[in-house]
């Protein structure tokens, strides 16, 4: 998006403060709870419901790329995720055999200023729980009934009013698929395993994916011997048959010895949403509740504060009936070039391995050094 597209739809010269909005959040994921922050901080009041009766603690880690870093920075987080993250100085493509296909600094796909981290999944919720502390967060609360006048009724018992609904309850959203009656997800073709490790004595800085035919296996350092796996095989008809971890077999130690320590973790199939519309009267999708896609790419956490932040501005300069056509505008084109270059991504995995990996050789360095580093030059 360019800086005339944002002046065009609000000139900041005329654009008259709206504040004061109430806005009822549906999910307290990382979208959710980086829009609650992000409506406070403008003057509104945003209300957070979670079905989850606790916080659930999981086994998995985020790659933040540059441009996240960046909007974790403008929603105040900045210095709390420095603190707590690993940082990431290198990525590395490996193909058949083991043969390295790209190797490169960050600093070439991000720029020389930019930075990169991982951070466990656990540990940047916390982070936004805890700036969070000021907003109502209710958890074992969902939707229970649509009334009048834009009412909803909650399985507290609770009737609240709203001026804006926001879904951001995730690729299964119940407010996309029941309050707009948009998509269902689709199943991508590959299943996914995600689990954190111990006794790492790889290289701390580099995020390294082992890609094959049909597989790939991602390491990434998070520090203190500590090492997140992510590991996916393509699969049309569904969950592969055995033991998930006999397909890795082949690339030796100390990938074994990681893969011993996940025990029977439970894979989950890699589900898209290809939501065609983001609003719908007064209800609107941020997250992977709007556009939930494949991981290749590692921007599900930048694309979703990046939506926080752009919800919160239009709806803190427009009145609610022009915002969320904004939003939905201005976030269009960053999300659907993602989208490309992830399917493009993907399906280059099909290919028999010389041309496979003849051609992750050619495009990886030139996406590094122009397509990703656009995300950063342009405001979200």
């Amino acid at each position: 998006m360019t800086s005339n597209q944002r002046d065009i739809m609000i000139n900041n010269a005329t654009a008259t403060t709206q504040t004061g909005q109430r806005v009822l959040i549906v999910g307290g994921g990382i979208s959710g709870l980086s829009l609650a922050r992000a409506l406070k901080d403008a003057g509104h009041d945003p209300l957070v419901i979670e079905r989850n009766q606790e916080w659930p603690a999981t086994n998995g880690a985020y790659y933040l790329p540059a441009n996240a870093i960046r909007a974790l920075a403008q929603l105040g987080l900045g210095e709390a995720v420095a603190a707590a993250a690993h940082p990431i100085s290198r990525q590395r493509v490996s193909g058949t055999d083991g043969r390295t296909l790209v190797d490169l600094p960050v600093s070439t796909i991000w720029g020389e200023e930019s930075r990169s981290a991982a951070i466990r999944h656990d540990t940047l919720h916390e982070l936004l729980l805890k700036a969070t502390t000021d907003i109502p967060i209710r958890l074992g609360t969902t939707i229970e009934a649509r009334l009048r006048d834009d009412a909803v009724k909650l399985s507290d018992g609770s009737v609240e009013h709203y001026d804006v609904l926001v879904g951001a309850d995730g690729v299964n959203s119940v407010v996309r698929t029941a309050g707009l009656g948009g998509a269902e997800p689709t199943y991508t073709g590959r299943w996914a395993w995600r689990f954190i490790a111990d006794n790492w004595d790889g290289e701390e800085g580099t995020w390294h994916a082992r890609s094959t035919p049909g597989r790939s296996l991602l390491t990434m350092p998070l520090g203190d011997g500590a090492v997140f796996c992510y590991a996916d095989i393509a699969s049309a008809n569904g969950r592969p048959s055995g033991d998930w971890r006999h397909y890795f077999d082949d690339l030796g130690k100390p990938i074994t010895d990681l893969l011993a320590q996940a025990g029977q973790v439970a894979g989950s199939p890699i589900m898209e949403v290809d939501q065609p519309y983001a609003y719908l009267g007064r209800t609107v999708l941020i997250g992977d509740a709007a556009h939930a896609m494949s991981p290749s790419m590692s921007q599900g956490v930048a694309l979703a504060v990046e939506d926080a932040l752009v919800l919160a501005e239009t709806l803190s300069n427009l009145p609610v009936y022009q915002a969320l056509p904004a939003y939905e505008h201005w976030r269009a084109e960053r999300i659907s070039w993602v989208r490309s270059q992830a399917h493009r991504r993907d399906s280059a995995r099909g290919l028999t391995a010389a041309v496979r990996d003849r051609l992750q050789m050619v495009t990886r360095h030139r996406t590094a050094r122009s397509g990703q580093r656009a995300l950063l030059a342009t405001m979200p």
